[in-house]
């Protein structure tokens, strides 16, 4: 219950928020609140006389705040009326004129609903003018009357004609009044919803002990859903299978297994739902955000890669849209300009995170779905703001290697960049277990939501390592290139391994993978990696043919990647028959290009010795591979220039 009473605590802290939009910002909906996707609007007078309507098109101006019911804001089925707008069926008294479905009840139901709010002495103009609307039960004679609703031949509404994709009977309503004070739209009255809130709270039942706060207050039974989106039907908390095991076994009534608060429960899912729609990171049927609990401060994005996760904080002192040259470019001075931009973005990281206090509190929560109605958490923790900027910041400096992704601070100003970076979560899953289906990487959901949630207490803290099944996984991806297209393979399968393999071999020590990966190095697995770099390189120089532009005419697998699987696991003998296939290209090679091969593979070969065997590699000889290759690339550029 930690969880919820945290959530509560944002809500409260941010309250002066409820309600306001700001420039296109999700918003933070008042208690007893929610939204809908409004396909109709339909605008009356103050004495409830139709004016006119009109269709909504899809898009944000559709969603719809409106006051909800403890009942209607968690309804599946049933008979749980909104208090002002809704579905035709609810609010349309010819409603089975014009479709011949026995809705009556509905319609009863809501408006005896309205009608005591209409009543009471927390009542609106505008809620009075709906009711006085509705109360002539002409509301789709109206809407057929000036065409937004269609009919058939028999003169009843057809489901065939849609309304942003729904069935026209399905269509949800909202309201304008004219005449009645601004603004005039229903949803958006200041007023209107503070008159609801009271009202609500004056219809509150038995009070009951809070699970969440320690308090006895009116406790509800049952709580929103919605939480991921607008259409999200599942529930983090639900109680209503009294004759199944939900809670049975353990407890006679579901009250004896959990109690929230109504104004808990509603603040902590609003809450929730405002921060995943803000600043969280919702897909593949997970929810995860990290926000700080105290005071409305953005975080960095750790379910991005470490030079995007800051992308989003207004005024993070990192020119993201900046022109920079590419990293293997260099600079008139002669500095190297990758690490030119690595000093620029640690200087505004530093600068970030001077502004957290001592006091500050971070919480981190991450959402899973159990089943199609069901939510579960899968992961929570809080901290102070200090240690998890830590925990953030060890992260991104030691997974990290250099890659090319996209960056920008709009969809407009992304470009392709190569940088160091520590690569998302979601780009490890992909790493681990994706196929490569059209251009990208690819896998089941559900395998990528458990993997992220593995990889959660690896970013949040500084105790775990990433678990060595995901990493093996990753290094046999790896040694498949021929089964994926060589950037996809390069870049986001091998370059994602090696930043795991460096987190996982600098975690806890006073070691560095530069330092592994030097020149002097006389680990085996580095070794063979090297080796097999300069068969494949090699081979690359003499069989790729360029055109008078210098691209590539036409590329072919080399016979290192054809063999790589087999050089992992038997590296000597693997190792002999790639050189033997090589014979015939080296005569393609200019003399420069040999003699330089040949030195690399004499240096290689005097380091491993005795080592020059079959037993099978580490995934250490992944990051080997990388080195050499790199280091081959930028001694022929620099020759060639």
């Amino acid at each position: 219950m930690a969880w919820l009473k945290t959530l509560a605590e944002t809500y409260d802290v941010c309250s002066g928020l409820a309600g306001i939009e700001k420039n296109g910002q999700p918003v933070l909906l008042p208690v007893s609140h929610s939204e809908l996707n409004a396909q109709i609007e339909v605008t009356i007078d103050r004495d409830g006389c139709f004016l006119r309507a009109e269709k909504l098109e899809k898009g944000s101006d559709a969603v719809t705040m409106i006051p909800v019911t403890e009942a209607s804001a968690s309804r599946s089925s049933g008979i749980a009326p909104h208090p002002l707008c809704d579905k035709l069926c609810y609010l349309a008294g010819d409603y089975s004129t014009y479709t011949g479905e026995q809705k009556e009840p509905y319609h009863d139901a809501y408006m005896e609903q309205l009608r005591d709010w209409a009543q009471s002495c927390h009542t609106h103009p505008m809620v009075q003018a709906v009711y006085a609307y509705l109360g002539r039960n002409s509301l789709i004679h109206d809407l057929t009357a000036s065409h937004i609703l269609q009919t058939d031949d028999d003169g009843r509404l057809t489901d065939h004609i849609k309304i942003q994709g729904l069935g026209q009977t399905g269509a949800n309503v909202r309201f304008i009044v004219r005449g009645a004070g601004h603004p005039q739209e229903v949803w958006k009255n200041q007023e209107l919803r503070k008159k609801y809130i009271l009202y609500d709270q004056h219809k509150c039942g038995d009070k009951n002990l809070c699970y969440a706060t320690g308090n006895t207050v009116t406790c509800s039974e049952k709580h929103p859903s919605r939480i991921r989106n607008s259409a999200d039907k599942a529930k983090l908390i639900s109680g209503n299978d009294e004759t199944g095991f939900t809670y049975r076994g353990r407890f006679t009534t579901k009250e004896q297994a959990v109690s929230v608060g109504y104004d808990t429960t509603q603040k902590a899912h609003n809450a929730l739902r405002w921060l995943l729609r803000k600043q969280g990171y919702t897909r593949d049927g997970s929810a995860i955000v990290c926000w700080m609990v105290n005071r409305n401060m953005p975080l960095p994005d750790f379910t991005k890669d470490s030079i995007n996760a800051y992308a989003d904080i207004d005024d993070f002192d990192f020119d993201f849209d900046s022109d920079w040259p590419d990293i293997t470019d260099a600079r008139a001075d002669n500095h190297d300009t990758g690490k030119y931009i690595a000093d620029q973005f640690q200087r505004a990281v530093r600068g970030y995170a001077g502004r957290v206090s001592t006091d500050d509190r971070v919480a981190v929560i991450a959402l899973d779905a159990a089943t199609t109605g069901r939510l579960s958490v899968v992961y929570y923790d809080e901290m102070g703001a200090k240690q998890y900027i830590d925990a953030i910041l060890y992260w991104q400096q030691h997974c990290r290697w250099r890659r090319t992704i996209k960056t920008g601070s709009s969809a407009e100003n992304r470009k392709w960049r190569t940088l160091e970076c520590a690569p998302a979560p979601r780009d490890m899953a992909l790493a681990a277990y994706g196929t490569q289906r059209s251009e990208w990487l690819d896998a089941d959901s559900r395998l990528i939501r458990s993997t992220i949630k593995r990889l959660l207490p690896c970013i949040t803290g500084k105790g775990a390592l990433i678990p060595g099944d995901i990493i093996r996984a990753a290094a046999q991806r790896a040694s498949m290139p021929q089964t994926m297209s060589e950037f996809v393979w390069y870049n986001d399968v091998l370059c994602v391994t090696c930043a795991m393999l460096r987190f996982n071999y600098e975690k806890g020590e006073n070691n560095t993978m530069e330092q592994f990966l030097n020149d002097q190095t006389d680990n085996r697995d580095v070794l063979f990696g090297r080796l097999l770099a300069v068969y494949d390189y090699m081979e690359q120089r003499a069989m790729y043919e360029t055109d008078e532009n210098g691209k590539i005419k036409e590329k072919r697998t080399t016979n290192a990647k054809r063999y790589w699987n087999a050089f992992s696991s038997r590296p000597a003998k693997t190792a002999k028959t790639i050189h033997q296939n090589l014979i015939s290209y080296e005569r393609k090679l200019r003399d420069y290009e040999l003699k330089k091969f040949e030195n690399w593979t004499e240096e290689i070969m005097v380091r491993l010795g005795n080592n020059f065997d079959n037993t099978a590699l580490s995934e250490l000889y992944l990051p080997g591979y990388y080195q050499q290759m790199e280091y081959m690339k930028k001694a022929f550029q620099k020759k060639e220039q």
